[in-house]
């Protein structure tokens, strides 16, 4: 009788320990998934993040040109303006010149 008491508990330890064997393989795969699905997350948040930083430097970008460009008229207007006054400062010069010497 003491060996059939022995012999039950020595197969409830083998089954105990295939259980606990099969628990760990069971919890590898399961921290395996879970390191798989978060590096996917975390690619897929990069990509995400580097789209929205590659539109940001877009908008950027147009925001500068636009900017050059009003800049760029204004100085042309102002250089125009310029112009206009110094011809009409160089007529007014020979105007005087001329009534100067004809006098």
């Amino acid at each position: 009788m003491a060996t059939n008491v022995l012999k039950e508990l020595r197969e409830y330890e083998k089954i105990q320990e295939e259980k606990l064997e099969q628990l760990k393989n069971k919890t590898a795969d399961d921290v395996e998934k879970a390191r798989k699905g978060i590096e996917k997350s975390l690619a897929a948040e990069g990509a995400k993040l580097e789209s929205k930083k590659h539109e940001e430097i877009e908008k950027s970008k147009e925001k500068a040109k636009e900017k050059a460009k009003e800049t760029l008229i204004e100085y042309r207007k102002k250089t125009e303006k310029l112009e206009k006054r110094s011809s009409e400062n160089f007529n007014r010069a020979v105007d005087l010149i001329f009534s100067a010497i004809f006098d």
